[in-house]
């Protein structure tokens, strides 16, 4: 028996692999070949254990599963989930039960040695287990630490110290000179799933790392992202962090984010941290994403005014938009397109797909409820900012 289980070690750990990008979205996005390789590898290093422990008819040790160690250190390091990494134990453990169950299938009289290696085969799987997960969260809880340095360390302005902190540092592609920008996340309800709060900073963290790399730190209430950039990414974009928002959300995580502008160097990274955290106070209650490159300066300057600049808006532009809004907002769309098209009734009614005679009676309708003549930038301006105060905001906040 052991010798058939060993015999088969390649082609076992291939199929395992195979299973695991089926069934897991985190192996599944696994591309690196080096890392391919460490899976394959560490299913091997598995299949040999049990052919010992069959050959010499004795049960799975501590010692026997040390291999797990290393292996389950690294997907931590990667950033794979706990509950994928142990998925993928499960599968390598059914991989051999299933080589085990095929082979006393189509051997006769042979069942009673299956049910044996059956014992096992279990016996890996729980040891194995055991010391795999406690590797992963010591691992886990070591990065949580050095992360956390790390970060104390940019917020203030700092190059890490040469060590750990350093060599996270530069692992997260942050050198003196990296364009940089900062990602804070909140709950805005209880956290009940400690464990689900973890999944969404890893999640989040690769969301914002694109196009190059990210550090992230989680703290009890806290998702802090240093996201390094590319000198050619002139602006932050908060779309990728936006997607990942929505599948937390309906998941039941739901969260404020903050995105900064883009600072020139991780001198600069406790400015983008401070702006992060200030961007959150412009989002609603129950959450949202805003990406402060992504706002128009009026749209920053009007989610960040306060209850006098509402009371200086004149009551009938306050009134025209809190009562549009509520008739699902047709005239003020017309407005926002009409200023989006330099004041081209034409191409505004293009943008809107209605009849350009259409759009100009909406206009004049504005015009008679308001008492603003939008062909005068002071009128139409102060309409614009009515409607950002009033009616909900901007398309950047989600």
């Amino acid at each position: 028996m052991a010798g058939i289980v060993a015999a088969q070690r390649q082609t076992l750990a291939e199929a395992a692999l195979e299973a695991m990008r089926a069934e897991i979205p985190g192996y599944a996005a696994l591309v690196d070949e080096r890392l391919l390789a460490d899976v394959v590898a560490h299913v091997t290093e598995a299949v040999d254990v049990l052919s010992v422990s069959l050959a010499r008819d004795r049960p799975v040790t501590d010692d026997d599963v040390a291999f797990v160690r290393p292996h389950a250190a690294r997907r931590a390091r990667q950033g794979m989930p706990l509950v994928d990494f142990m998925h993928a134990l499960r599968i390598a453990h059914r991989v051999m039960w299933e080589a085990i169950a095929d082979w006393a299938v189509h051997t006769t009289g042979r069942r009673d040695v299956a049910l044996e290696a059956c014992g096992l085969v279990m016996e890996l799987i729980n040891r194995g287990s055991t010391v795999a997960a406690r590797a992963y969260l010591d691992e886990e809880q070591f990065l949580a630490v050095e992360g956390d340095r790390v970060r104390r360390d940019l917020l203030a302005g700092r190059e890490p110290a040469p060590g750990p902190r350093l060599t996270a540092a530069t692992k997260a592609g942050l050198h003196p000179d990296t364009p940089c920008a900062v990602v804070v996340a909140v709950p805005v309800g209880p956290v009940s799933d400690a464990y689900g709060f973890r999944s969404a900073a890893s999640l989040l963290g690769q969301a914002a790392g694109d196009p190059v790399r990210a550090l992230t730190v989680l703290r009890q209430d806290e998702i802090v992202i240093v996201r390094a950039l590319r000198d050619s990414t002139r602006r932050v974009s908060g779309e990728p962090v936006r997607t990942v928002w929505r599948t937390l959300a309906e998941q039941g995580t739901r969260l404020a984010v903050g995105i900064s502008t883009r600072y020139d160097t991780v001198a600069d990274l406790g400015k983008a941290y401070h702006e992060a955290v200030s961007a959150l106070g412009m989002l609603p209650p129950e959450g949202g994403v805003i990406c402060l490159s992504d706002l128009s300066v009026l749209d920053y300057l009007t989610l960040r005014a306060d209850e006098t600049a509402a009371r200086i808006v004149p009551t009938a532009l306050r009134t025209f938009v809190t009562e549009d809004s509520r008739a699902e907002g047709i005239l003020i769309r017309t407005v926002e397109a009409y200023a989006a098209n330099d004041l081209n009734v034409k191409a505004a009614a293009q943008r809107l797909g209605v009849h350009i005679n259409t759009a100009h009676h909406r206009l004049a309708r504005v015009e008679e409820r308001t008492g603003c003549d939008l062909r005068r930038l002071a009128d139409l301006q102060e309409l614009l900012i009515a409607i950002r105060l009033f009616a909900g905001g901007s398309g950047a906040v989600v």
